[in-house]
């Protein structure tokens, strides 16, 4: 489904509403606008499917119902992004922000990509402090007094093969994490190449003025104006579902099996 002249509508008012700053680093800029996320997925073809009432809601892919997201505000992982076959499930706590939660769900509208490196190449390339394990964990940290931490671990000692990663941006305090994101199973390599590469960015992104939702990023004036950031917001979205479109139209279609051919009658005896 494409997004409605009402939810344009709803994004155009919201911001509208709020002076544009330049928000950095970008991981402690707080969660941002869930629409960042959600529109796209919208664009190219999911929908909602949650029940009226239901404070989650739950977008479906178009493919089979192969994939589906729920932005849970009453759990911990606020987003939830899962196989419907269950090879793999993600989850990233609310305060991780919403164009790093895109660089993933972005990725789940399209294949493989040229431009794919895989997490551990991107990370390293970024300056990152890269550690990779014989066992075939790792752990790599960014630079800065408030990192960011990624570790591919043995979560589920009953079945390595379902490595996890862990992914947090630390306290400066040695405190609890500002957010984690937790991803398992068989995951495709796009999709982790896709989350690192929003990772590693080092742009500002846009937020409001005095956000309350910050985790300490600073914040300056960036000479946007309202409309030129929904203007950004609109050809995004719109650029993703023609991709979309396009990737579905091209994708070669799974042959199914020849019928059998019918079995010859058997005889039945009445004796």
């Amino acid at each position: 489904m494409a997004l409605s002249p009402a939810q344009r509508a709803s994004y155009i008012a919201d911001r509208n509403s709020k002076i544009p700053f330049f928000s950095a680093p970008r991981h402690l800029a707080g969660p941002g606008d869930p629409r960042h996320v959600t529109h796209p997925l919208l664009a190219a073809g999911w929908s909602v499917t949650s029940a009226p009432g239901d404070p989650r809601t739950v977008l479906t892919g178009p493919d089979q119902a192969r994939h589906r997201l729920i932005l849970d505000p009453l759990s911990t992982s606020y987003w939830q992004i899962e196989a419907a076959d269950w090879t793999w499930n993600a989850a990233f706590g609310r305060m991780v922000p919403a164009e790093i939660v895109a660089g993933f769900t972005d990725r789940l509208l399209d294949g493989p990509r040229r431009s794919d490196v895989g997490p551990w190449a991107r990370m390293e390339k970024a300056g990152w402090a890269v550690e990779r394990r014989p066992d075939g964990t790792g752990e790599a940290r960014s630079s800065g007094s408030r990192q960011l931490c990624a570790e591919l671990i043995d979560f589920y000692d009953e079945a390595p093969e379902r490595m996890t990663w862990r992914i947090e941006a630390t306290s400066e305090y040695d405190g609890p994490p500002a957010w984690r994101i937790w991803i398992s199973g068989a995951v495709p390599e796009r999709l982790l190449d896709g989350l690192a590469q929003q990772l590693v960015t080092t742009t500002p992104v846009v937020r409001g003025m005095y956000d309350p939702e910050s985790n300490g990023a600073r914040q300056e004036p960036s000479g946007l104006s309202p409309e030129q950031v929904v203007d950004a917001h609109f050809a995004r979205v719109d650029a993703i579902g023609r991709r979309a479109l396009a990737h579905r139209r091209t994708r070669p279609t799974a042959s199914l099996p020849a019928p059998a051919a019918p079995a010859a009658p058997t005889s039945v005896s009445l004796r």
